[in-house]
């Protein structure tokens, strides 16, 4: 049987008496004459019938009314509904016609019935008319024809699979209908169908939302209240959304909802029109859509955002990012830009505050593993128990407080970079399972028994000297061969004097920003302080002495007092008299009186020479000697 298509030849024949059984029986048998089911219209208007082959019809027989009821019942819970049933009025002593109609109806409203009497019963019809539980019921005279039997039961039969397959086929359609309105419930977009005049023929529930209106307060409105009730939510958008270049390029179908709250709660809806086509392809409406695309902007906003910090990110950290330009900081560069391209381990090592972490920044910013992530870790400042855990993550249970599993920093920087903060104070337990990492590229998670392939790139620092910590037992020679693959050095900010100024005005201008100071530079006194200053803690102490200095400042000029008072030893004694200069090195003396001939002479070398009592010749060594530039310091610029 076809889907939604029925048939169905099951006729019950309720009767008192066995010979009218028989002769159902012998009526409808397979093969005897009569009228085909296509004849029976012409047969009716009066054509002549012609022979035919009866189909085989199951037959089911009862001998009273509740018998008949049991088989209606059955059939219907087994799914084999019974489409005919011919029932006598009177079988005594139990139920007659009638009542079992009622009751089979009760059971199965579908059933075709037909009555049968022998009887000229002048009240059946008054009851068959004022009962509306005997609906769609015949009742035929006894005795009757064969032909007749035969055509009734045809018809019967006929129109009960007719209707139920249309009712089946009613269901279909209605289950596919509820479907199509969950789906466009379920869009997300307010969507309406319009007829050719305008009128509303179809709305979801994101379009009874967005109006305001339930879909017949909708109807009922006309085309023209329609298009007041859309003037009334929607208005052009304001530039900050007409202007958007990021999503739209057709922006005349942009329009925003008027909204009583703060314009960040407004929407802004894009609103497309197509035409509804019959099956001859004419025009008999159209659909509207309204789709929201305030949150859509807002995303491509972030990502352009992402995308903007990302580039500053690489700038920041490229080589050009890092301020200084002295021959020293010049040769940094040079070593480091043949490792940038590749996959290999780098160790930093510099004095504490020197940028070593700026550099790691730069080697991954600029090397094919910028898209991915950079994850720094201390060694020095995470626990001893932790440590490990941290590194490479653990699994559900593995100690006590591990409730679940926890992913590392291996794992989280997949297709990046880890950097190894003061690599030098890592506990000698897992600097075993460090190298075994390096050499293998896998890890073991703590309580894990499978090992996972890592993609990292790694990059140590520190400001401990490896090579007497090998010596002492404190580091494994082994980690510390695999680790200076590639050393690079970060020379101290006082072997790089040139590089103050640049830094200076760097911190200067970072911090006037961040603070809204109005500072245009340093006064010539404060910048003699700064780069008199050795600068133990280097860059780092170099950024917050300047931090300081501003905060402080009230001038347009950072002044010297702005700055701490260990850089101005003149300063701090004028305003405490007790104080005592402290006694400087011969070596630095020297460096002072050349540093002030110089400012004094306006780096007129030769004038500088002959204040000072030598030639030339020898302030230029002396010059080279104290790391010193016979130009004058310009503040100017960030870059090297």
């Amino acid at each position: 049987m076809e889907l939604g298509v029925y048939e169905n030849d099951r006729v019950l024949i309720v009767d008192d008496q066995p010979e009218i059984h028989d002769d159902f029986t012998e009526m409808l048998r397979p093969g005897l004459g009569g009228v085909s089911t296509d004849d029976l219209a012409a047969s009716f208007i009066g054509q002549p019938e012609r022979a035919f082959s009866l189909p085989e019809f199951e037959l089911l027989h009862a001998t009273d009314g509740e018998e008949a009821c049991d088989i209606v019942r059955t059939a219907r819970a087994s799914n084999r509904p019974i489409a005919v049933v011919y029932v006598d009025v009177r079988m005594p002593p139990g139920i007659d016609g009638v009542e079992t109609t009622r009751r089979m109806r009760a059971i199965d409203n579908d059933i075709e019935v037909v009555l049968m009497t022998a009887y000229a019963d002048k009240s059946l019809s008054e009851i068959i008319r004022g009962t509306a539980s005997l609906h769609k019921l015949l009742y035929i005279r006894k005795p009757f024809s064969r032909e007749e039997i035969q055509q009734i039961t045809l018809s019967l039969v006929g129109k009960w699979n007719v209707e139920q397959t249309l009712a089946e086929q009613q269901r279909l359609l209605a289950a596919s209908h509820q479907r199509l309105e969950a789906v466009l419930d379920a869009t997300g977009d307010a969507m309406a169908m319009h007829d050719a005049s305008g009128s509303l023929v179809f709305a979801n529930k994101g379009f009874e939302a967005l109006f305001g209106l339930n879909e017949c307060e909708l109807k009922a409105l006309s085309p023209a209240a329609l298009a007041a009730r859309f003037a009334e939510r929607f208005q052009e958008p304001t530039p900050r959304y007409h202007d958007d270049r990021l999503l739209f390029v057709d922006r005349d179908n942009l329009v925003q909802e008027v909204a009583a709250g703060p314009v960040p709660a407004q929407r802004l809806f894009y609103q497309s029109t197509a035409p509804v086509r019959d099956s001859r392809q004419e025009t008999i409406g159209h659909l509207r859509v309204y789709r929201d695309v305030s949150r859509e902007i807002e995303v491509e906003r972030m990502k352009a955002e992402v995308l903007r910090l990302r580039a500053e990110l690489e700038t920041t950290y490229s080589f050009d990012g890092i301020v200084g330009d002295s021959l020293k900081m010049r040769q940094v560069y040079a070593l480091m830009q043949p490792a940038v391209e590749s996959d290999v381990t780098v160790l930093i090592r510099g004095e504490s505050g020197t940028g070593k972490e700026l550099v790691a920044k730069s080697f991954h910013f600029t090397g094919p593993r910028k898209a991915g992530p950079f994850l720094a870790i201390n060694c020095s400042a995470v626990t001893e128990t932790l440590i490990e855990s941290e590194l490479f993550g653990h699994e559900r249970g593995a100690f006590t407080g591990a409730i679940r599993q926890k992913i590392g920093f291996f794992e989280r920087a997949k297709g990046g970079t880890i950097f190894l903060d003061e690599i030098g104070d890592m506990p000698q337990a897992l600097q075993a399972k460090l190298l075994r990492v390096l050499q293998e590229r896998e890890i073991l998670r703590v309580g894990g028994t499978t090992p996972i392939p890592v993609d990292v790139r790694v990059i140590a620092a520190t400001n401990r000297n490896l090579e007497v910590a090998v010596k002492t037992g404190a580091f494994r020679d082994d980690l510390f061969y695999r680790l200076a693959v590639f050393p690079v050095v970060i020379p101290p900010l006082r072997e790089r004097r040139d590089d103050i100024p640049l830094l200076a005005d760097h911190f200067l201008q970072k911090h006037t920003e961040r603070l809204g100071k109005p500072i245009s530079g340093f006064s010539r006194a404060a910048l003699h302080a700064v780069l008199r200053y050795d600068w133990p803690g280097n860059v780092r102490e170099l950024g917050n002495a300047i931090e300081r200095a501003v905060l402080l400042e009230t001038t347009e000029v950072l002044q010297v007092n702005s700055l701490p008072s260990e850089l101005t030893p003149v300063a701090a004694a004028e305003r405490d008299p007790s104080a005592q200069p402290a006694i400087l090195p011969l070596e630095d003396v020297e460096r002072q009186a050349i540093a002030r001939a110089l400012d004094i002479s306006a780096y007129d070398v030769g004038a500088a020479a002959q204040a000072l009592g030598v030639s030339r010749v020898t302030l230029y060594r002396k010059l080279k000697k104290h790391d010193l530039s016979s130009r004058p310091p310009s503040p100017a610029g960030t870059t090297r």
